[in-house]
């Protein structure tokens, strides 16, 4: 008589200890410490760490710095832009230098990409608040300060026929010299209100003014042009040209390669930089969930991408870091870019540009390697029913 063979995975299955069981594991602080370790590469047991601020939006997705990266329509997009938010967290030092091959960083991106929230959330307006912040350099007199800028935006992006999608910059938005040095340089320089930025090419004012928390009225936009709600490169899209963009991130890069093509004008120059900018802009858009993970994958096959193991974005929020190569910066020296990750749930928290080598006004000015100059953290980002507010 044949016996029945037995099931080695069930017989396994039923051994394991329910510490283990993959279910009680998925998002869980355990599956969050043990994804830090890999990514730091270090067999040490981390230190304790602070728990992280808890979450209170659905996805956290990052404000560009270009009007083709910031998802709004080109034509209709301010200029002049957000700042690292004050002395709190825009001055601070990023984490010391990439400690990860680039192959650990895309592993690592790919790990992200498969745990982008699946969950197909649809309303009428998708709803952004953040918070960005940034650094001048201002070289008045013949004395080089740095001053911060920092505001708070909120957007809304009008899916449903009729709508509008509108943006509203410039709350609780200051301007400041960033360090008591800086104060005493700019007190000496005659504490102008207006400041020419290092490095502008013309010397012509870049319209920055010193302001106090609450002075400046936010300014309200109308960004939507008829249909067309969002900036992908050089084209203004719709709602419906974004729900139809590929779930396949070859077709994705594909995609994004010839747009490419098409924005060889633009602002950010060099298709790696050009290309991370636009597949994270396509995070923070209301786009399908396949589509976010497929950006991620896009990410991924970037040359020279790195994992920078565990960091702390600019709101207190721990995540997982990854960067590119260094790059010229103009008005500052070379930096990176760099994107925060929450690893359990796939949203992106925070992007920022981090100073690898100041140039000698960005030196003079107290800018070291490792300074954060710019950076926008995402506070809440949501399907909702009901418009913005807008400011009186």
């Amino acid at each position: 008589m044949a016996h029945k063979r037995p099931d080695v995975m069930k017989t396994l299955a039923d051994a394991r200890p329910a510490a283990l069981d993959p279910d009680h594991l998925a998002g869980s602080a355990r599956a969050r410490h043990d994804l830090g370790t890999i990514l730091a590469g270090d067999p040490r047991t981390p230190e304790s760490r602070r728990p992280a601020r808890p979450f209170a939006w659905r996805w956290a997705l990052p404000v560009a710095a270009t009007a083709a990266a910031a998802g709004v329509l080109v034509a209709t997009l301010p200029q002049g832009g957000p700042d690292p938010e004050g002395s709190r967290a825009t001055a601070g030092s990023a984490t010391d230098g990439p400690r990860h091959t680039p192959e650990n960083g895309r592993l690592a991106l790919l790990t992200v990409a498969d745990r982008v929230d699946r969950a197909a959330d649809e309303g009428t307006y998708w709803r952004l608040t953040t918070r960005s912040s940034w650094i001048g350099v201002v070289d008045e007199a013949g004395s080089a300060f740095a001053v911060v800028a920092s505001e708070k935006q909120a957007q809304s992006f009008g899916v449903r026929p009729g709508t509008q999608s509108l943006w509203v910059s410039g709350l609780d938005s200051t301007v400041r010299p960033r360090t008591e040095r800086d104060a005493a340089r700019w007190r000496a320089a005659g504490s102008p209100k207006d400041l020419t930025l290092a490095g502008s090419g013309s010397g012509g004012r870049l319209g920055l003014r010193m302001e106090s928390g609450g002075k400046k009225k936010p300014t309200v936009t109308r960004t939507n042009g008829g249909d067309r709600i969002a900036a992908l490169g050089a084209r203004n899209v719709t709602y419906a040209d974004l729900r139809k963009l590929p779930g396949d991130s070859a077709k994705l890069q594909e995609f994004l390669a010839d747009l490419y093509e098409e924005d060889r004008g633009g602002e950010i120059t060099g298709r790696t930089e050009w290309m991370w900018q636009q597949a994270a802009g396509l995070i923070r858009l209301p786009v399908k969930p396949a589509v976010r993970a497929a950006a991620y994958r896009v990410i991924a096959g970037l040359p020279g991408i790195r994992s920078l193991g565990e960091v702390t974005d600019p709101l207190g929020r721990e995540g997982v870091g990854f960067a590119l190569p260094a790059s010229d910066r103009p008005g500052y020296g070379t930096g990176r870019s760099e994107l925060i990750v929450d690893p359990a749930t796939g949203a992106l928290l925070a992007d920022r540009e981090v100073l690898t080598e100041p140039d000698a006004t960005a030196a003079e000015a107290g800018l070291r390697a490792g300074t954060v100059v710019n950076y926008t953290a995402t506070v809440t980002a949501e399907w909702t029913d009901r418009q913005l507010e807008t400011p009186r």
